[in-house]
């Protein structure tokens, strides 16, 4: 399937490269490629992507029950799945659909102290839930909006497929 280059991809690049990076949350409208975005971006600069979807599996909204430090969500998530592999430096943590689960965003303060891991979080309509928070984290995440594919993104992706009309089949 073709990715069709979205602003964000380039905003995601320079996050990673920062010396003293923050979690990030990227929120949006319903159906703008966040999630794409992110599990592309994951899957092409690190080894491991753990995703984790609020909405597809809530079993996870167990996770802060002992508390909101990394080593805590990361112990509850290898027991709810052992699969799942955390390798420093080396893995991305994503939690998806965040409204559905806001409370995980007061641990984003306790993943960049622990800073072992890189740590998106992805989610619609945030501004509403976030009275639900016990702590907002201030001062360790990063916002970064997304829209809806914007007429500059749109007239990019045109000009490649005219230099490159054989890729018109697989759209």
């Amino acid at each position: 399937m073709l990715y069709l280059k979205r602003k964000a991809d380039d905003f995601l690049d320079k996050w990673k490269s920062q010396q003293d990076w923050k979690p990030l949350i990227i929120k949006g409208a319903r159906q703008v490629g966040k999630t794409e975005t992110i599990r592309r971006f994951g899957r092409m600069n690190y080894e491991n992507l753990i995703e984790i979807n609020f909405v597809e599996e809530p079993k996870y909204k167990m996770i802060t029950e002992v508390g909101y430090k990394a080593e805590d969500i990361i112990k509850n998530i290898s027991r709810i799945d052992p699969s799942k592999k955390f390798i420093k430096g080396k893995t991305l943590i994503f939690f998806d659909e965040l409204q559905e689960f806001p409370e995980i965003s007061t641990s984003l303060k306790f993943f960049h102290i622990d800073g072992r891991f890189d740590v998106i979080c992805s989610g619609s309509l945030l501004g509403i839930q976030y009275k639900r928070i016990e702590s907002n984290s201030v001062g360790y995440k990063t916002d970064y909006p997304m829209y809806s594919m914007d007429f500059e993104e749109f007239f990019l992706i045109t000009v490649f497929l005219a230099a490159c009309p054989q890729l018109y089949e697989v759209i």
